[in-house]
């Protein structure tokens, strides 16, 4: 179910961009979100996949998908 929602959010985001959802991330790093559990952007920041772009673009949408699980 935790994984389910952090993918329902990248498609979510994916539909409105117009892209492939791998595009916004991999399932791998939805993962590695989830294995972390980052607490804030720093910390987001330090899980594979999450480069500088995709941490302005989506961190905060992420973050606040994290911390409702």
């Amino acid at each position: 179910p935790r994984f389910e929602a952090l993918r329902q959010l990248r498609q979510k985001i994916a539909r409105e961009q117009g892209v492939p959802p791998y595009v916004i991330f991999h399932d791998a790093t939805l993962q590695a979100m989830l294995d972390a559990r980052p607490e804030n952007l720093e910390a987001l920041a330090e899980v594979h996949g999450v480069g500088e772009r995709k941490l302005e673009r989506y961190g905060d949408a992420f973050l606040e998908c994290l911390s409702g699980l």
